[in-house]
């Protein structure tokens, strides 16, 4: 299942819990993680979300991928696609 099977009201349950789990780890940073597919890591095959406390720049989730430059005008079709969808 992904986030996109989910019915909206049901996710709007999951953010107030990952706040208040963030705020019992007493994480000054932290990551909310979702994964959606084997290629996105998603291995157990229900919606979950991961609060992954950030202490330092050793610790927690490490974030990488390749910047890319991206012309305004293609930027901007893009974005009037996707809210065409909406």
């Amino acid at each position: 299942m992904k986030l996109t099977e989910i019915p909206d009201d049901e996710l709007a349950e999951a953010m107030p819990v990952a706040k208040k789990i963030a705020s019992a780890l007493g994480a000054q940073d932290y990551n909310i993680l979702q994964n959606n597919g084997r290629i996105a890591h998603q291995v157990v095959d229900h919606v979950h979300f991961h609060v992954i406390p950030k202490p330092d720049e050793q610790q927690g989730l490490g974030i990488s991928w390749p910047q890319q430059k991206v012309d305004m005008d293609e930027l901007k079709q893009l974005h009037e696609q996707l809210k065409s969808k909406m």
